[in-house]
């Protein structure tokens, strides 16, 4: 297959359908070298009354400290199941919103495959969280847990300002 934006051959899976057409990652992406990042656990299980549980792994307990204090956190996944991208399309589920591009949206068909969605928190037992509102698929890698900040720039229930 050849990428159709340079037109050289792409080497297994370094590229992304964009507007249904191959474009490789060095068209898309330049010379920049690709980051190495570790997930710290995945989402189990995504519940249709809106409570999700994820998983974290074994290791990430000592960093689960007074987590179960914060009301709402922001949980940052890995895109796994994006498999192309379209540069415009209109907003909506039916499709018949504003027209924007791929960084004027919440599309999950983006280049750089990352989302963040602010979840309330429901409970923490061991390694494992349940949270309501998390907009991610069964089996999405999780890359990182933060806590969100309230309008006067303090983290929520801590007070600790950047």
């Amino acid at each position: 297959m050849e990428c159709s934006e340079c037109n050289k051959k792409i080497n297994g899976h370094e590229y992304f359908m964009v507007d249904q057409l191959p474009v490789c990652y060095r068209c898309l992406f330049g010379k920049v070298k690709p980051l190495l990042m570790y997930p710290i656990g995945s989402v189990k299980q995504v519940n249709p009354d809106g409570i999700s549980r994820i998983e974290l792994f074994t290791y990430q307990r000592r960093f689960l400290y007074k987590l179960e204090e914060e009301k709402q956190i922001s949980i940052i996944y890995y895109l796994h199941m994006t498999d192309h991208i379209s540069t415009k399309f209109k907003r909506g589920k039916e499709g018949n919103g504003k027209e924007v591009g791929v960084f004027a949206s919440r599309t999950p068909h983006r280049t750089s495959r990352i989302a963040v969605s602010d979840v309330e928190l429901i409970g923490v037992n061991n390694v494992t969280i349940y949270v309501r509102g998390l907009d991610a698929f069964e089996g999405s890698p999780v890359l990182d847990i933060k806590a969100i900040k309230n309008n006067s720039g303090k983290l929520s229930r801590q007070g600790v300002r950047y």
